[in-house]
């Protein structure tokens, strides 16, 4: 197997966890789509920055992009352990395509799901869940990441509509986006609240683009700042009342983390599948590398982890189904699966050592994209404190 692309089927012994026969269904689908459609072009994707846009069609034509969405919309009215599993298998390809997917499947058409009125979800959810429009979200702010309820993006009512001002920056799927979530303050005297959220298309007058930016990881995800200047909304694009910004902000973080751990959870998959081959096709000592203690070692080590965050997550997302979780448990497990991914990616160069620190190896694509895990979606510190708070202090809290 070449060292330059991860695979979809496991050459190694992974560990079969039962799963009800839905999530065992969008496996099945989202392994067919990343297998053949994505992992080709995943050195491509990695290299230009950007995802074929004739790929978003394909997600939603296996009814991917809806996975959460009521059929009335266009989508499969599963819930979020089944979204968990499509981002795990996506992101085993490609960690910057998952991370693509999740913007606009979870952050932006789960929140117009479940927070839009159904004007506005039947407006805006069928290209979304068909994938005729790229959906992202637009929240962090140059001065408002951890801290994201200090936005200074303004909104202030104009005649019948709205007017909105202020530069959103690190937006995922921003160069590309045609419908974005957006949160801007709505009242300046109340610090910690006083948003509220609108569903923006990218043809409104006032809503400009900036340049993709660089970054270290998750180079195939195209990130950029979306800027407004006198951007001018309609009641339509209003996305809940008028000053519960914060509610809908706030209501969707502990089921994005859940989604989002399948991040990390396909990215160690990806680890084994390059390093269980390469140990044993490598020779070194007049012997392949596997044959060295040292190295089962190191693999035995990298699976065991991987099979305690694959149960951990598909227990989290069990019992959120079950109603059953606490807020902060999505936030425990994107804690150890996102550090986790991290070591479990170093560990995977190391078994390839100067052609693994190679910047075009897999390897190195696997470790860089690792970093986004422990900073995305709440930094590790910030996962801390919301378990910490909650442990101590018997509050169920996101921040």
């Amino acid at each position: 197997m070449p060292i330059t692309e991860t695979n979809g089927g496991a050459d190694w012994p992974a560990l079969a966890v039962e799963l009800p026969a839905s999530a065992e269904e969008i496996r099945r689908r989202a392994r067919a789509v990343a297998t053949t459609q994505i992992l080709p072009h995943a050195s491509a994707i990695e290299q230009s920055g950007r995802i074929p846009p004739d790929l978003w069609s394909k997600l939603g034509e296996a009814g991917l992009l809806g996975i959460t969405v009521a059929p009335a919309y266009g989508g499969l009215g599963l819930g979020y352990l089944e979204h968990l599993v499509a981002m795990e298998e996506i992101s085993r390809v490609s960690a910057a395509v998952g991370l693509s997917y999740l913007v606009h499947s979870h952050a932006c058409v789960n929140q117009i799901h479940l927070h839009g009125s159904d004007e506005q979800k039947r407006r805006f959810l069928p290209p979304l869940v068909s994938g005729v429009a790229v959906g992202g979200l637009a929240m962090t702010e140059a001065d408002a990441g951890s801290d994201v309820l200090s936005m200074r993006t303004r909104v202030e009512r104009s005649g019948a509509g709205y007017c909105i001002n202020g530069r959103k920056a690190w937006i995922a799927n921003a160069p590309m986006a045609d419908i974005v979530v957006l949160y801007a303050r709505s009242e300046p005297s109340q610090e910690r609240s006083g948003l509220t959220a609108f569903i923006l298309e990218r043809s409104l007058p006032g809503y400009h683009v900036g340049p993709p930016r660089e970054t270290l990881g998750m180079r195939g995800c195209a990130t950029g700042d979306i800027i407004l200047e006198g951007c001018l909304a309609t009641e339509a694009h209003r996305l809940g009342p008028w000053n519960g910004g914060t509610q809908v902000l706030m209501g969707g973080l502990a089921l994005e983390r859940l989604v989002a751990s399948g991040g990390p959870l396909g990215l160690m998959q990806a680890c084994m599948d390059v390093a269980v081959p390469h140990a044993r096709t490598r020779r070194q000592f007049g012997q392949p590398i596997a044959a060295f203690q040292l190295v089962q070692g190191k693999l035995a080590d990298m699976l065991t982890t991987l099979n305690a965050g694959r149960t951990y997550a598909y227990a989290v997302g069990a019992a959120m189904a079950r109603g059953a979780a606490h807020r902060f448990d999505s936030a425990g497990l994107l804690l150890f699966v996102g550090e986790r991914a991290s070591w479990m990616a170093s560990e995977a160069l190391q078994t390839f050592g100067a052609t693994g620190y190679d910047g075009a190896s897999v390897a190195a694509r696997l470790l860089r994209d690792a970093k986004f895990f422990s900073i995305g979606f709440g930094t590790n510190e910030i996962r801390r404190i919301v378990i910490g708070r909650a442990l101590l202090k018997g509050q169920e809290s996101d921040r």
